[in-house]
């Protein structure tokens, strides 16, 4: 009986601990390119184009002008952050615009090719739909 009980005493132990290992694990391979957040970062390509374009074209003249390898980008309403950089191994520019969604990316690629855009399109993050030329939905890994 008395070893029942102890059994019984550290399965509850460790319950908290398989609960929370479940909810981590869980949460790490829940899909994050939905349906609904490709079709979220869409609707604001499609609703801020012509702002989206003209930040693209600003951003890459003024990383092109300064010392740089990457600048954080002004803030906008319609996004949660952005950034222009220059690619190291293709010496692409691209700027990407977090949305809502860190891991699914908007991003303008200078030469046109994702492939140049590494760890976010391409080698540990994938191309998830071209909007137009240069404009793309990428998806981070999310290591």
């Amino acid at each position: 009986m008395a070893s029942h009980c102890l059994r019984h005493s550290n399965q509850q132990h460790l319950l908290p601990y398989g609960v929370g290992l479940a909810i981590a694990l869980a949460g790490c391979w829940h899909p994050i390119a939905t349906p609904e957040a490709v079709q979220q970062v869409e609707d604001t390509f499609a609703t801020h184009r012509r702002e989206l374009r003209r930040l693209a074209m600003t951003a890459m003249d003024e990383l092109e002008q300064s010392n740089e390898r990457s600048m954080r980008l002004p803030d906008r309403s319609f996004y949660d952050s952005a950034w222009v950089s220059e690619a190291l191994e293709s010496g692409a520019i691209h700027v990407d615009v977090v949305i809502e969604d860190f891991y699914l990316p908007l991003v303008y690629v200078s030469t046109d090719d994702p492939q140049d855009v590494h760890d976010t399109c391409t080698h540990g993050g994938r191309m998830v739909k071209q909007l137009e030329p240069h404009w793309y939905i990428c998806q981070r890994d999310w290591n």
